[in-house]
């Protein structure tokens, strides 16, 4: 396990950034995640005896759904407030090779939590499935987030987007996106290049202009 620095060790207790910034934490969640979501697609089909149309648009539902959601929460969890989930993102801009994620065992908790009100308790059909659909959605996040930092993929499409998250490390308050460009440019936060500014030589030529203009005018006045 990797010692972290006191300055990035937040008030929400070291242990916890501690297993977020472990390896194996890391790697669990590419397990435990998908195993989540394929158990909650196995209990509507099979215990609340979904048909399959309505399963593949909840699935995908849940899937488009995460595109807003990585947003959002990339962009007011992440980068603001004093909370777990902003210290680690932390951490990652400050090293975005190291191998860091939320604690498995919290978003597996938070899952688990879902199944037990809305499945079990409730009995509510789709909610599984949808929720399957969100998780695929995060796993797609995690995996191509992990593309950005440690592959080099020569293909037109993903530079772009890979282009468009490294630009969020040099710019944090832009291109919040992961897996897709489109609800930045909805909400106005894609990164845009500052028009470049006159060359100081041209503007006192042009002002030199001008003073010459006035002076001979005033003169012939």
């Amino acid at each position: 396990m990797r010692n972290l620095p006191p300055h990035k060790q937040g008030r929400h207790g070291s242990w916890l950034e501690r297993i977020a910034a472990h390896k194996s934490n890391y790697w669990v969640g590419f397990v435990s995640d998908p195993a989540t979501a394929i158990f909650f697609v196995f209990w509507d089909a099979s215990i609340n005896r979904a048909k399959p149309v309505w399963l593949v648009v909840a699935s995908c539902a849940g899937v488009a759904s995460w595109t807003l959601f990585e947003y959002v929460f990339h962009r007011w969890i992440y980068h603001r407030g004093d909370n777990l989930a902003h210290a680690g993102h932390r951490m990652h801009h400050d090293e975005p090779r190291m191998l860091i994620g939320m604690p498995w065992f919290l978003t597996t908790g938070f899952l688990w939590l879902v199944w037990y009100l809305f499945a079990y308790r409730l009995g509510l059909p789709f909610v599984l499935t949808f929720m399957a659909g969100l998780v695929t959605g995060f796993i797609g996040y995690s995996s191509l987030h992990h593309i950005h930092h440690h592959f080099n993929i020569r293909n037109r499409w993903y530079k772009k987007l890979n282009g468009h998250h490294q630009i969020h490390h040099k710019f944090p308050h832009t291109n919040f996106g992961v897996t897709t460009r489109f609800w930045d440019r909805v909400f106005g936060t894609t990164y845009r290049r500052a028009p470049r500014s006159v060359a100081p030589s041209l503007m006192r030529a042009v002002a030199n202009s001008w003073r010459g203009w006035l002076s001979s005018h005033w003169q012939r006045g």
